[in-house]
Parts: structure tokens; sequence; C-alpha cells
């Protein structure tokens, strides 16, 4: 059974993958999904933090839990079983090793993000998912 990797960062285009997927599977591909939300490393500025380092973790957790809550019900709603996960990491390698973690077959994901530079023709983390596997990687708008 095919594996795919699904990485959801709460942008639309992010919902337009999982979109793409769940229709690619209820047309008939064999597939296990895999939804996976990653919260950047948070370094602190200078040598005293500003934010107890337990506080942003506890606050990463929250946002990566509410962010696959919400593509969790599309996959429910569609009726699809799937596997979901969170992770902190830098964002594109985290992903690259996940999929080889959990052998996945391919990526699915946005064409760009939630960063800040949301708006480049492609984004910066899909451009480095591209160039960091060998999987083929599907980039939805």
């Amino acid at each position: 059974m095919h594996s795919i990797l699904v990485p959801i960062d709460g942008s639309e285009q992010a919902r337009h993958a999982l979109k793409y997927v769940i229709k690619s599977i209820t047309e008939g591909l064999q597939a296990k999904i895999h939804v996976l939300n990653v919260q950047p490393i948070v370094l602190p500025l200078g040598e005293l933090p500003l934010i107890d380092a337990d506080l942003i973790e506890k606050v990463q957790q929250e946002q990566a839990k509410k962010l696959l809550k919400s593509a969790c019900a599309l996959l429910e709603k569609a009726d699809l079983k799937y596997i979901q996960h969170a992770e902190i990491g830098p964002i594109a390698s985290t992903i690259v090793d996940y999929a080889k973690t959990h052998a996945c077959d391919s990526i699915v994901m946005g064409s760009r993000g939630m960063g800040a530079f949301g708006n480049l023709v492609l984004g910066s983390i899909a451009n480095q998912v591209l160039h960091l596997t060998d999987l083929p990687v599907t980039l939805v708008k």
C-alpha cells in the first residue's frame, strides 16, 4: 500500500494538499496517510530567554494539536484512516526525516505555507524539501 506524507501548517495551500490526497484516495488510490505538523525551533535571543522554554513548548504543542485536529477532521469526514504526528525541529529536514523513518512513498504538500515569505512563487520550505528528499513530491497550490 502506498504511504503518503502530508505536512500541514494551517495554510490554505496545506489544506488544498490534504484535499488533493483525499480526492485521490476516494477515486481509488490505495494509500496510508500520514499527517505531520512541524513546529519550528524557537531560540532565545541573547543569553537570557525572554519567555520560558517550557511555556514555548506548551504553546507549540497546543498549536500543533489544533492544526492536526482541523486536518484530521477532513479525513474523518471522508471516512479515511490516518496517522497523525507532531514534531518540533527544523521544518524541512524534519519533514524529510519523518518520511524516511516512516517509509513514506511520497510527500504531498502546499506550494507555499504560513511563513513570513509565503507569497513567494515557491515557498522556502517546499523548495528545501524538494532538495533534501529523493521521494516524489507533489506541490499543491
